[in-house]
């Protein structure tokens, strides 16, 4: 399917869903542009035959960030809450969230890209919260980045308000990959091909378990997984399936039950 000529376009093709910001040159992220992420974040958790997400964007900017007339303060807890939504809905999809970055992430636009699973971005790239710069901070940035870069590394991206080059973003340890500009769709579909080979349940199962143990000390995190593995996986059909499909060297065909 695809929602064509909105801010926003889903396509859902071999069971990976396309979501493209489509408001060039700059995918300013408006409230109507968060709301459109929401709309194909509901859409996608209700498919339960997806294995991935990918995000990419039209334009010279993946995105330079929010709506600056939106963070006027009579108009700030709307602005907010359209956030909280985006980032609430996109924390919940259970399958694994790959971004193509191509151009600025500044702003709203980086901290969308703290949502990623695996973020590849382009050599041209540039990541930044520049809010502190016009008397704003970013509220995910500071909730989030501590956890993705460190605490130093956030203070500084979020103090000092500079842009930083995609490379520097990989040393951080927040992007994935870096390639060439004219490399990065096909390196976005090699990443989707890995995910396409497993069984959206499976998928499914190993994403919502990563995230329940995060965090949790190492032997209540295993404990934990092991459970899963035994009471929720093991008694799967795909489970039958991969072992068949291996004995029998062909590619597996998932039920998805």
């Amino acid at each position: 399917m695809s929602d064509a000529g909105s801010l926003v376009e889903l396509e859902l093709r071999d069971s990976v869903a396309y979501i493209t910001l489509n408001s060039p040159p700059l995918n300013i992220l408006s409230a109507a542009m968060m709301g459109g992420i929401c709309d194909a974040a509901e859409k996608i958790a209700a498919d339960d035959t997806l294995c991935a997400v990918a995000f990419r964007a039209n334009g010279k900017a993946f995105s330079a960030g929010a709506d600056v007339e939106e963070h006027k303060p009579e108009q700030a807890a709307i602005m907010i809450e359209a956030f909280s939504r985006m980032f609430t809905l996109l924390g919940r999809l259970e399958i694994p969230i790959v971004m193509a970055v191509d151009g600025a992430a500044l702003g709203g636009g980086f901290e969308l890209t703290m949502m990623a699973d695996v973020l590849l971005a382009s050599e041209r790239s540039k990541f930044g919260q520049p809010e502190i710069r016009i008397g704003f901070f970013a509220p995910l940035g500071v909730a989030y980045l501590p956890q993705l870069v460190g605490p130093q590394r956030a203070m500084e991206i979020t103090c000092g308000g500079r842009a930083y080059s995609a490379e520097q973003m990989k040393e951080f340890g927040f992007v994935s990959y870096v390639v060439g500009h004219e490399d990065l769709e096909e390196r976005l579909e090699k990443t989707l091909k890995d995910f396409r080979a497993a069984s959206p349940l499976v998928m499914r199962l190993n994403v919502r378990t990563l995230r329940r143990v995060m965090g949790l000390p190492m032997e209540e995190a295993r404990k934990e997984a092991e459970k899963v593995f035994l009471d929720e996986l093991m008694v799967t059909e795909d489970v039958q399936e991969g072992i068949a499909s291996f004995y029998e060297k062909r590619k597996p065909e998932w039920k998805n039950r």
